[in-house]
């Protein structure tokens, strides 16, 4: 029969764990915990923003691309704080417009909304000089944005069969809508657009050498 000749304190010690060292441990599993949130985190705003960017732009083009294919009117509006509505006109006749052809709409698909916290919103910080606002529509003041050659303030973009972009008064429709974390200056992100062609473009918040600016 073997005996145990350790010491009972010997044996206590070798059995388990101090509680200074379980404390130890998890002050070090806190630490790395914290800084990975520290990483995490700008990376998880940062991909909101991109998907909401990505949604509003796909919705634009493909209502663009639907409007030619169709010989359709697609109505896209966009509401404050996060929601976006397309809606589908009836066939339209070739060369015709919103006026001529005065289509009922009807909804092409249920409102969709903009991931996370993202919001059409401007950030104080972003780009006030009209020269540097992307495509140089507008002033940065106000989220959603379209008509500017009629003042500005637009929410609804017309895409016509013929390729173009109008406001609910048949004419061409420029303009940009800002997205954003609230309050989150480099979450911002905009999408515009040129009436004559339908183009739209995406465009990013950075700082490069110490400047704000957009950059596609």
């Amino acid at each position: 029969m073997l005996i145990n000749t350790l010491p009972h304190g010997k044996r206590r010690q070798e059995a388990g764990f101090s509680l200074l060292e379980v404390v130890l441990v998890m002050g070090v599993v806190l630490v790395v915990t914290a800084s990975a949130l520290i990483n995490i985190l700008p990376s998880i705003k940062t991909s909101r923003s991109n998907a909401a960017m990505e949604l509003v732009l796909g919705e634009m083009r493909r209502a663009h691309e639907r409007a030619v294919d169709e010989r359709r009117i697609y109505r896209v509006t966009f509401t404050a704080p996060n929601t976006i509505q397309v809606d589908v006109g009836t066939v339209a006749v070739i060369g015709s417009t919103i006026t001529d052809s005065a289509p009922a709409f009807v909804a092409a698909q249920p409102p969709l909304t903009l991931p996370g916290s993202v919001q059409f919103t401007v950030v104080a910080g972003i780009p006030t000089n009209p020269l540097a606002t992307p495509d140089r529509l507008g002033a940065g003041a106000t989220a959603i944005d379209f008509d500017q050659a009629n003042g500005g303030g637009g929410t609804q973009i017309y895409f016509q069969p013929d390729g173009r972009a109008l406001d609910a008064g048949n004419r061409l429709n420029d303009g940009v809508v800002y997205l954003a974390v609230p309050n989150d200056l480099f979450s911002s992100r905009a999408v515009s657009l040129y009436g004559s062609t339908g183009r739209t473009k995406n465009w990013t918040l950075s700082r490069v050498s110490g400047a704000i600016g957009w950059a596609q």
